[in-house]
């Protein structure tokens, strides 16, 4: 018997728990980040951020004001951090070199996470989209990226749809596909300048709901992850956004603002650093 009592002591001292000691208090993980981040950013108290405003419902202009899920997402981020947001406007192709050159802290710009892009920078993956073709109203689904050929695609310059409809012009043989460079690519569908055009699916989806004659032709192609980018040379930035994003993913403000801006379909709750391809 008294063998068996000091035992049961023993394993109770080895577990380092007794009465009255008390219990370790939760890590605080977004305490912890904003004492990791740069100095030049907690001594400012501000992320600056790039965007190129130009992908409504992600990332635009109403007036003077920044909108759309990108921006309440970075601003939501930065409050996490005990930061504010400063918002620089910068052209898509310039935004990882601006990140890389620490001209901006981050950037967010509806912009796929994608293996050429990680040589540049990390990105903090916060939504799946896949591409989207837009076409006039009643042409109907015509067969993916095959069905481009013989067509005038519009993209935007410096996007991946460029490339993607470029590398579909080299397997299109006799029926030929002509890239049309454009700012508006569903719009030139819906005037004529363009048969067809390429478009991340939040920002097709809401052309089609305001341009009454164009249409979302078959299923979304090729899902990717958006991401948030920041320096190589940054990692407790990077890790810093994370935390925040994590943050609210539990508390739920990351479903809410993509419920706000109608992309729900594209909830993504992993977090991941580089997870795109």
């Amino acid at each position: 018997m008294a063998l068996l009592l000091a035992a049961t002591v023993t394993l109770t001292a080895a577990g380092g728990c007794s009465d009255g000691e008390p219990e370790s208090a939760p890590l605080d993980r977004l305490a912890e980040a904003r004492a990791a981040l740069p100095d030049s950013i907690k001594q400012s108290g501000i992320l600056i951020t790039g965007t190129d405003p130009t992908f409504e419902p992600m990332t635009f202009k109403n007036g003077e004001k920044y909108a759309g899920l990108d921006i309440d997402l970075a601003e939501a981020v930065a409050g996490k951090l005990g930061l504010t947001t400063r918002w620089q406007t910068v052209s898509f192709g310039d935004l990882l070199d601006q990140v890389g050159q620490h001209k901006i802290d981050m950037s967010i710009s509806s912009m796929f996470d994608r293996a050429e892009r990680q040589k540049k920078v990390d990105f903090v993956n916060y939504l799946n989209a896949g591409t989207s073709i837009v076409v006039r109203k009643g042409a109907g689904d015509i067969g993916g990226m095959p069905g481009l050929c013989g067509r005038r695609v519009a993209a935007q310059p410096e996007t991946v749809f460029v490339e993607m409809a470029t590398a579909q012009k080299r397997d299109c043989g006799r029926k030929k596909l002509t890239v049309v460079l454009s700012n508006k690519p569903s719009a030139d569908v819906r005037d004529g300048r363009a048969d067809a055009a390429l478009n991340d699916f939040p920002i097709a989806a809401l052309d089609v709901e305001k341009m009454k004659t164009i249409e979302l032709s078959g299923p979304q192609i090729e899902a990717i992850p958006y991401g948030m980018g920041i320096a190589k040379d940054r990692r407790a930035l990077t890790s810093a956004v994370q935390t925040a994003l994590y943050a609210m993913i539990d508390d739920g403000t990351y479903d809410a603002l993509l419920a706000k801006w109608k992309v729900k379909e594209g909830a993504l709750r992993t977090g991941a650093i580089n997870g795109g391809a």
